[in-house]
């Protein structure tokens, strides 16, 4: 049985909150100093992410219709800047833990950009759910 775009975007919304609980806990064992588990948290919920893209995100934009480079179009044109950006940063930062490359700077600050990032395109993702769907 094949599912419509509604509800695969649906699963895709509460995978996303799933995964903004995780990022939130993964924040908290690096407040904490457990860089280890904080590392195992961010890579699961960046495998998931990457997941959900290909399953859920990537075979529906296709089927999208732009209205004339409305703002709408421009507001998921962002979302997709900037959920690509995250991902860089995810494979940037996974490049430097890992030994492959050097950070020549303060580990922290690209860790925060990387959380406000999540966060705000989760936001501006859930907006587009409710906008196309609601």
């Amino acid at each position: 049985m094949a599912l419509d775009i509604k509800t695969l975007a649906t699963i895709n919304l509460m995978i996303q909150i799933v995964l903004m609980i995780v990022l939130f806990f993964a924040a908290i064992r690096a407040k904490k100093g457990d860089v280890n588990k904080h590392c195992n948290y961010i890579k699961i919920a960046m495998l998931l992410q990457l997941a959900a893209i290909f399953i859920f995100m990537l075979p529906s934009f296709p089927g999208y219709k732009a209205s004339n480079a409305s703002m709408f179009d421009l507001v998921i044109i962002l979302h997709h800047l900037l959920g690509s950006v995250l991902v860089g940063l995810w494979i940037y930062v996974n490049l430097v833990y890992s030994g492959f490359i050097r950070w020549p700077g303060n580990f922290r600050t690209i860790m925060r950009v990387a959380f406000t990032l999540w966060i705000l395109v989760f936001f501006i993702g859930a907006y587009i759910y409710i906008r196309l769907y609601y």
